[in-house]
């Protein structure tokens, strides 16, 4: 199982968590591999609202030396983990602008069938809203196994990083055929049956 571990601060008590859950992934279980990364990560600045990535074309962004490695890594990865710190009770700046950048993963725009598969857990480190802000980008992303913890909750991470990615409801994949009949995308056989 491939895990990719991202934390909203490269600094204090965000970081050292973030850490801690990155080694505990590895240890796990045997056969997993983890990437960390703690944001800014080299995002230097904001999307300047190019457009690049809506035209298919998100190689060609300004900022896609800072930003495809982590996309790459999330696309590659079982589990995603976002670990952030909460600021007046949401996603940090770092965090946010991070999601700014992958907007056109959405459902409504070009969404990736591979996305569908992962599991995604957000743990905030202070107020719960912030995880849920990660959240709800990863449900517009199409991921149909989502989780938003509070650091209280952590412990139920090692539990979410061992068990194997549920089954979308059927509901759920109704509506995931039907996007992705308009949209014109293979789905994985997970969605499908």
């Amino acid at each position: 199982m491939k895990v990719t571990v991202i934390g909203g601060a490269d600094h204090g008590r965000a970081a050292d968590i973030s850490r801690e859950i990155y080694e505990r992934a590895l240890s796990a279980a045997e056969g997993n591999t983890a990437d960390m990364w703690l944001l800014p990560a080299g995002i230097t600045s904001f999307c300047d609202g190019c457009g690049k990535c809506f035209a298919g074309e998100p190689n060609k962004c300004r900022h896609a030396r800072e930003v495809m490695p982590i996309r790459k890594s999330m696309l590659s990865s079982d589990v995603i983990l976002f670990v952030t710190p909460a600021v007046s009770g949401h996603a940090p700046a770092e965090v946010v602008n991070f999601l700014n950048y992958l907007v056109y993963m959405q459902i409504g725009y070009s969404p990736l069938p591979e996305m569908m598969t992962k599991r995604v857990v957000a743990i905030s480190l202070g107020d719960k809203r912030a995880a849920e802000d990660i959240a709800d980008c990863a449900r517009l992303w199409g991921v149909s196994d989502v989780k938003a913890l509070s650091y209280s909750e952590r412990v139920e991470t090692l539990r979410l990083l061992t068990a194997p990615a549920k089954k979308p409801g059927f509901f759920a994949r109704l509506r995931l055929r039907r996007i992705a009949k308009k949209a014109g995308v293979t789905l994985p056989d997970i969605v499908r049956k």
